[in-house]
């Protein structure tokens, strides 16, 4: 009878699971949580077979430390937890190839994209479609699919630098190359992109295409708790290094999993405490970024706020600068666009970030005078700040758009600055408006630091850009 009980007990396997860190690699001062080096403390606290696994996102344009770093901080702090695998998220599938393959070989870990290719059709030699990992006294395999659209997740989808196949294709390989490997579980970690949500008749739809696996973690944020589809799992990753997920799988003597218990502990350091040599290698990051936003790039002789008495300065110092880069007739940006504006005195580079967070890039856009003008009116002109050009509006609508030498005339061809969300969309009016148009691929905060480079001391731009009459 003991033997008997002995044969039926069943082995446990706890997998730690986190996404989109996005740079925040330290404790966050507001909330006083979260950070690689609480984490680092839980997962040593872990008594038995265990693995950590991540699913990437570790840049972002809105975040100093993910763009500063294109990712670095956060790939060093995987590897010295070290995790066992991690997936390449859709924020660093942003990154050129070259930068995405210095972050894979700087690594400590195997980074997986099972179904992404470079734009050649060729796998990029840098990542890795599967691995397999020993936790006690199992094999457990790992593979990623990238999913850029979950209602067309079986169609290809060019980025930039890369091109996603079809994601049941590539989850076969991969699947079919674990098991004949010797992978006794099989885990899928699925990204998806941020811009999209994938439903639970998304996860059932796909794993019913696929050979069998056992679980499937996702960095998807409206999935809150694990359900099962068949005999795989699927669950949710801990986003954000704010938590961590806990997996804990009670294995069969097959390997199968029979059963999931699980949660995502706040990573607290009152509660958990933060490793030490951890903490080293967060606070070397943080000296870097601390001296790259500290760094001086200009001078401002009067301050430069968002909105003071109907005038919007730092846009137009923004318009004014986007033409002069440019070379071009006239320059258009949104009011929106800036975050924050610029005190008086020495600009820094932080000063740069938080007044420009947006990922915007400049276009060079060619347009006929009749077309700038009904694109202008179709652009809630009182929403934009302009450069080189007179808007004149009455009761909120254009009534003439003017040069610095007159009236536009309608069969000249104009040259604009534009940032690159005044040409995304089928519908948009440049666009839809423009004679031809080219992304420069240079972000509009590079433009400006550009500027401010220049060692010019600056004033404040002057004003009479937008005419405003007879509102109500």
């Amino acid at each position: 009878m003991l033997g008997a009980g002995g044969c039926g007990k069943k082995e446990e396997l706890v997998i730690f699971a986190t996404a989109r860190s996005q740079g925040k690699i330290r404790t966050d001062e507001a909330s006083g949580v979260g950070g690689f080096a609480v984490f680092k403390a839980l997962y040593d606290a872990e008594p038995g077979p265990k693995l950590a696994l991540d699913l990437g996102g570790w840049t972002s344009p809105l975040e100093p430390e993910g763009w500063f770093s294109k990712g670095r901080s956060c790939v060093d702090c995987l590897s010295a937890v070290p995790y066992a695998a991690a997936a390449a998220g859709f924020t660093d599938l942003s990154l050129a190839p070259k930068d995405l393959q210095n972050l894979a070989e700087a690594a400590k870990l195997p980074i997986l994209a099972s179904n992404l290719y470079l734009r050649n059709n060729k796998k990029p030699d840098f990542l890795r479609s599967w691995h397999i990992v020993s936790a006690g006294s199992r094999k457990v395999g790992v593979f990623s699919l990238a999913v850029n659209s979950p209602a067309n997740y079986n169609s290809q989808k060019h980025l930039p630098g890369y091109k996603l196949e079809k994601a049941t294709y590539e989850a076969e390989r991969a699947i079919r190359a674990l098991r004949e490997n010797g992978a006794g579980l099989v885990v899928m970690l699925l990204v998806v992109n941020p811009a999209e949500k994938a439903d639970q008749e998304f996860f059932r739809g796909l794993l019913a295409k696929l050979p069998r696996l056992d679980l499937v973690i996702t960095d998807e944020p409206s999935l809150k708790k694990p359900f099962k589809v068949n005999r795989a799992w699927v669950a949710p990753a801990g986003l954000g290094m704010s938590r961590a997920a806990r997996l804990a799988l009670r294995l069969d003597a097959g390997g199968r999993v029979a059963g999931l218990k699980y949660s995502q502990p706040e990573l607290d350091p009152e509660k958990y405490g933060e490793e030490a040599e951890m903490l080293k290698v967060i606070a070397g990051h943080e000296r870097a970024l601390a001296a790259h936003f500290g760094r001086k790039i200009g001078f401002l002789n009067a301050s430069l706020p968002l909105e003071e008495g109907g005038a919007y300065p730092a846009a137009d110092f923004a318009a004014d600068c986007m033409r002069r880069w440019a070379r071009t007739n006239s320059a258009i940006i949104p009011l929106k666009e800036p975050a924050a504006g610029f005190s008086s005195g020495p600009v820094t580079t932080g000063d740069l970030y938080r007044a420009f967070p947006q990922d915007s890039s400049v276009v060079f856009v060619k347009i006929r005078g009749e077309d700038l003008e009904r694109a202008l009116a179709a652009l809630r002109p009182a929403e934009l700040s302009v450069s080189g050009l007179r808007l004149f509006l009455h009761n909120g609508t254009l009534e003439r758009v003017e040069t610095e030498t007159g009236p536009l005339a309608p069969g000249r061809i104009y040259q604009v600055a534009v940032p690159d969300s005044l040409t995304s969309g089928r519908d948009n009016p440049v666009l839809y408006s423009a004679a031809e148009f080219a992304n420069s691929k240079r972000h509009l905060r590079d433009v400006m630091g550009w500027c401010f480079s220049l060692r010019t001391a600056f004033a404040r731009p002057p004003g009479g850009r937008v005419m405003v009459s007879g509102d109500k």
